[in-house]
């Protein structure tokens, strides 16, 4: 019995510490990226970074050993939230359009909301010690969308179809209305946006 409420409070005690990790590491984000939003994310020091998480410089090298690291962090973090938020609205929907329709409003909407980061990723997001991550994290995405034209095609609702190609288009008319709204180009709202993109992808099946 003593060992095992030993090994519950260690266990206790380990999770709590985790959970203020993840909490402190957040905060340390939230914070990079005010900064990095109003001096640019090459303008920024890791000492600004710090000042505006109220914490000393020493102290956020316990969580992160670079600015790069923070950026990356961040990174990672907007793109969990995105896809469990994806994924929650493509489980409610009932057909195959309407997942297809939700999967895309959810990116335009998100990285909309998101601007700033949206714009590093476009710019310190394809140099070459990010481009890795970058790739990936495409990657990964479009193959959450081909995913749901496979189940689709698996269930017969829609024909066999070059999938990859049709997810790599879905993906560039995203980046493409996200750029063009961060620029002030678009004058189309995300909900037509998200539309025409719809009716193309459906209309390759056809």
């Amino acid at each position: 019995m003593a060992v095992s409420e030993t090994t519950q409070k260690t266990t206790r005690l380990a999770t709590r510490k985790q959970v203020l990790t993840d909490l402190r590491r957040s905060e340390i984000i939230e914070a990079a990226l005010k900064v990095f939003a109003r001096k640019g994310f090459h303008h920024s020091r890791t000492e600004d970074v710090a000042t505006q998480a109220h914490i000393a410089k020493g102290t956020l090298y316990l969580y992160f050993d670079s600015k790069d690291a923070i950026y990356d962090a961040a990174l990672q973090h907007a793109i969990d939230n995105l896809s469990e938020l994806s994924d929650e609205r493509v489980a409610a929907a009932t057909d195959t359009r309407s997942r297809v329709e939700a999967w895309i409003h959810t990116r335009l909407d998100f990285w909309c909301s998101r601007g700033d980061m949206y714009h590093m990723i476009l710019t310190v997001g394809r140099e070459t010690r990010h481009r890795k991550q970058t790739a990936t994290l495409l990657r990964s995405a479009q193959r959450s969308f081909i995913k749901i034209l496979q189940d689709a095609v698996d269930a017969g609702d829609l024909p066999p179809r070059d999938l990859g190609a049709i997810g790599w288009l879905v993906m560039d008319a995203i980046r493409g209305s996200n750029e063009r709204r961060i620029l002030n180009l678009c004058e189309r709202d995300i909900a037509r946006d998200t539309a025409i993109i719809v009716d193309t992808v459906m209309r390759y099946f056809e």
